[in-house]
């Protein structure tokens, strides 16, 4: 595929990085001077200097050819006229756009965002993601990530395997005799940068960091099963005020 990123900060380049190792083209749009040059100097990925809902740049870019267009500039005005733009002069497929101010994703403004409105496909918010992300940990201790499946049935939950917990040097395939009044699978395990898909025969190590799925009901028994004791959080201070610590404050609240 080829694809346009306006936006050359930390997600604009880490979403470019992650793509560019499934063969992607990737070009990147951003007005630093700088930041393009990092770019060109660092990395196997095409730099380009300029406005990014600029018209002429995009058609430098590759516009008329382009898969996908992602606006991950730090201006959620700039992401959402650059996506009409690309839309407009380029009939781009795809478009994503980040939006950080929670004033346009409130509920009775939803419909600024239909095709007839703007045209942006999708809306990604890194910050309002990682708020959520920690309000799911905090309602699991010892857990560094929870993604609910299912409605809700079923949950994965990321846990860092330690010198102390149970189940260190156990080979998987053990493990739901140890702890038969559960159904824990375990999907993934992270060993330094590398990810994989465990076999049976997979012994864990210390410093593991485990992915297992598990019914929603069995979560805490499943908890404790990998040495987590610790009692649910329920006063929590949060240093920050800006996007993620109000999104998270208002997260709490609200669960």
């Amino acid at each position: 595929m080829k694809l346009i990123i306006c936006g050359a900060g930390q997600v604009g380049l880490s979403i470019a990085n992650y793509l560019e190792q499934y063969g992607n083209h990737i070009v990147v749009i951003d007005q630093s001077v700088e930041l393009v040059q990092q770019i060109s100097d660092r990395h196997d990925i095409q730099a380009i200097q300029g406005f990014a809902s600029d018209p002429e740049v995009l058609e430098r870019a590759g516009a008329a050819n382009a898969d996908m267009f992602i606006a991950v500039t730090q201006s959620d005005e700039i992401n959402m006229v650059a996506c009409e733009v690309a839309h407009a002069l380029f009939d781009i497929p795809t478009k994503i756009a980040r939006i950080r101010n929670q004033a346009y994703l409130k509920p009775e403004w939803v419909h600024l965002f239909e095709k007839e409105n703007i045209c942006i496909d999708s809306i990604i918010s890194p910050e309002i993601e990682l708020a959520r992300s920690i309000r799911r940990s905090l309602s699991v201790p010892g857990a560094f990530n929870i993604i609910h499946m299912g409605d809700n049935l079923v949950k994965v939950i990321g846990i860092k395997c330690k010198l102390d917990t149970p189940i260190v040097n156990t080979p998987i395939s053990h493990i739901n005799s140890l702890f038969p009044e559960i159904n824990i699978r375990i999907v993934a395990i992270m060993r330094g940068n590398h990810c994989f898909i465990p076999q049976e025969k997979e012994v864990i190590t210390n410093g593991d960091d485990i992915y297992f799925a598990v019914a929603s009901d069995h979560v805490n028994t499943a908890i404790k099963a990998f040495g987590h004791f610790t009692k649910e959080n329920r006063r929590v201070l949060i240093l920050g005020g800006g996007i993620v610590g109000m999104t998270l404050a208002q997260e709490i609240e609200k669960h």
